[in-house]
């Protein structure tokens, strides 16, 4: 059936009526052009326009790909990072397979990489092994020779360099105060479930974890050969909760400056004298003594006396399940899913394990060997040009972050001549280390992953406790090229963006700079504005924890930050399950500085060039759903519950529409009015870098 022209002009006038209504704020002149998505990278078949991108933005950008992508069964999570790293991944997996069937020399990256891979993957040795390996050890015999506190310390002294978490936990890190120097750090721990709300929260959910944990210690006690009554659980048990009641919370953990509390060892043992810290400091090797940080102070004084409250039997059980719950994924295929029904179904909803060299890359990837992988995956997927762009890019960000400064309106001047000179003293870290660290005299072995996690441990120990003699090296990487991911680090003053992040979608050279200032320039101004969050704010140029800013100023930033709390505990991701908008104070203000300077920063890159209309939408329109769709995701209830409990981060849906929500160029750009779901109320809505 052939239709009359007069049809045609009515199927135009819909269609360009559609568009408008979706692309305001347009010029007349401006050119439309059609580009492919391929080159664009704004995946428009992704979108749901049936939604009001006034009343839920993340929703329209995103809603088609959430139908058509549930979470995979292995998964608890399925976003924008999960496809990325699974490009990844399928990279890594080849460098394992290679490098584990090269028989290299003793002491060689390869040889190192490739034999704790394949003691990884040799599930058949493993299951032969039993508990052997284990029992090798000795960690399980002298938990369970415990007679009274200076067993405890003895046990400690063992546990601690071989990377077993109990009681509390002990570590070298740089000075946060004189950041030219290393400095021993003891904190609160020894827990098994996340954090203190898990043993206190009264929720169903909750209720029914503690429950199941208990469960699942007796589970592994069980598959060690030793059977544990109720009563024995519930003794185990009730050190945690004793430790957990000890300890401070998420949010109280979140600064820095209480956390600093410097004692020396004579110090510390006048304060809490049921422990042997003389001896404990000694049999874990620390000569360099002057100075110690506690970080809860009070958990210590507690700790001491539950020591004496509690029956030394409880310890030495509470204990001897330290170890097991550390190896648990270590031993036989029995024991791996034991764990996975607890720590992955239970808790985060997954229902399939990941395939062996899935685990093997991820657990690589979380181990002190992680940057030989990456080094192998820079030899092969990295772009030297790319790594000039984004450096380009840096620059640019950094110039509109300076301007801003400059124009704040509620900062003093002395203030922001502080704030400009921080800026300008940031470092940077692109793609790879200028220099990868020697793992020479390490000992891998192809046959006994057990002992080679062990190793790693030992290994890692000394190294540290050598640093508190040495120079601060400032060169030193604290995330694998190959991850895609970044981050701040606050007392060397430094951004860094590994090689794994510089990927498409998050990156490309090919990619209009609407996408590629909406995403990597994003995660650019995010880590930046890191530098000046609630608690990288309390940190000068010179990366010291030192307060720069004058009263007046603290003040009215804090009145500026407690809007956003306030706005993002209204966020309900669930029934009755709500953001805590003090945990993640820090990332969202990253988050909604990061976008704003990414904004201004693509701006400029506008200058002297034609804008364009793509299907639609503006400059302007494409970057902010460039923006929403890098963060898409899928998510299961028992993950996203576990996240707001615990994850410093909002949910990827908040992530956009709690920034956009505060930022008037959004309302301009996508015609957002007062009422409207996007759109805070003025009295809210808060304006900070």
């Amino acid at each position: 059936m052939k239709i009359a022209p007069i049809s045609y002009l009515f199927l135009f006038l819909i269609i360009l009526s559609i568009l408008y209504s979706c692309s305001t704020h347009l010029k007349d002149d401006n050119p439309i052009i059609d580009k492919a998505l391929s080159e664009l990278q704004l995946e428009f078949e992704y979108m749901d326009t049936s939604i009001n991108p006034r009343s839920d933005f993340y929703q329209y950008c995103n809603g088609t790909w959430m139908m058509e992508n549930p979470v995979p069964d292995d998964k608890s999570k399925y976003s924008t990072f999960n496809v990325v790293d699974d490009k990844i991944k399928k990279h890594l997996r080849l460098i394992l397979l290679d490098v584990s069937h090269n028989g290299d020399s003793e002491g060689s990256d390869e040889q190192i990489l490739g034999d704790f891979y394949t003691s990884f993957m040799d599930t058949l040795n493993r299951n032969d092994k039993g508990t052997e390996p284990l029992d090798e050890t000795k960690l399980l015999e002298y938990a369970a020779s415990i007679e009274n506190s200076d067993g405890i310390v003895n046990v400690l002294s063992y546990h601690h360099p071989r990377g077993i978490n109990s009681i509390f936990n002990f570590r070298i890190d740089i000075d946060e105060k004189n950041n030219s120097q290393y400095v021993a750090y003891l904190s609160q721990g020894g827990l098994g479930l996340p954090n203190k709300g898990y043993y206190f929260d009264e929720d169903e959910r909750s209720i029914t974890i503690r429950a199941d944990y208990k469960q699942h210690i007796s589970n592994v006690f069980d598959w060690n050969g030793v059977s544990l009554s109720e009563e024995e659980v519930a003794r185990i048990y009730g050190i945690e909760e004793a430790l957990a009641e000890a300890s401070r919370s998420q949010e109280e953990n979140r600064d820095d400056n209480a956390k600093y509390n410097p004692y020396t060892v004579k110090e510390i043992a006048n304060e809490n004298p049921t422990i042997n810290w003389p001896k404990y400091f000694d049999k874990i090797g620390l000569k360099n003594k002057s100075k110690i940080i506690v970080q809860q102070p009070e958990y210590f004084k507690r700790l001491g006396e539950l020591i004496r409250e509690k029956p030394i039997n409880d310890w030495s059980l509470y204990m001897q399940w330290r170890v097991l719950n550390e190896f648990e994924t270590a031993m036989t295929t029995e024991l791996l899913n034991e764990n996975f029904d607890f720590y992955s179904k239970t808790m985060r909803g997954r229902t399939t394990m990941k395939e062996d060299w899935e685990r093997a890359i991820a657990t690589i990837t979380g181990s002190p060997i992680n940057e030989l992988l990456g080094k192998k995956f820079v030899e092969v997927k990295f772009s030297i040009d790319d790594k000039a762009k984004v450096n380009e890019m840096v620059d640019h960000i950094t110039a509109v972050f300076d301007e801003r400064i400059n124009d704040l309106d509620w900062m003093s001047e002395p203030t922001k001549n502080k704030a400009k000179e921080k800026l300008a003293s940031f470092a940077r870290k692109l793609g790879f280390p200028d220099k990868w660290k020697s793992y020479e005299d390490l000992q891998i072995n192809d046959s006994n992953y057990l002992e080679n996690i062990v190793q790693l441990s030992l290994y890692t120990f000394k190294d540290k406790l050598d640093k508190l003699n040495n120079a601060i090296d400032k060169s030193e990487w604290h995330m694998p090229p190959h991850l895609v991911n970044a981050y701040y680090n606050p007392v060397l003053n430094e951004i860094v963006f590994p090689a794994g992040i510089m990927q498409n979608p998050f990156f490309d050279a090919r990619f209009e700079d609407a996408v590629n200032y909406a995403r990597m320039g994003a995660v650019i101004g995010h880590e930046l504005t890191h530098g000046f969050d609630d608690q990288g704010s309390r940190y000068g140029a010179d990366g010291n924890l030192e307060n720069w800013w004058t009263s007046e100023d603290s003040i009215k930033f804090s009145e500026k930050t407690q809007k956003l709390i306030e706005q993002y505990n209204e966020f309900e991701v669930l029934d009755g399950v709500f953001i805590n908008g003090k945990l993640t104070l820090g990332e969202n203000i990253a988050d909604f500085g990061g976008l704003t300077i990414a904004y201004y920063a693509y701006l400029k890159s506008l200058e002297g060039t034609e804008r364009s209309v793509i299907n639609g939408f503006s400059n302007e329109q494409r970057f902010f759903i460039a923006f929403g769709q890098v963060w898409k995701n899928t998510i299961k209830e028992d993950e996203l519950i576990t996240r707001v409990k615990t994850d410093y981060h909002s949910p990827g849906k908040y992530r956009v529409n709690g920034t956009l929500s505060n930022m008037p160029e959004f309302f301009s750009a996508f015609n957002i009015q007062e009422g409207d779901a996007m759109r805070q109320p003025s009295d809210k809505i808060t304006k900070i870098w």
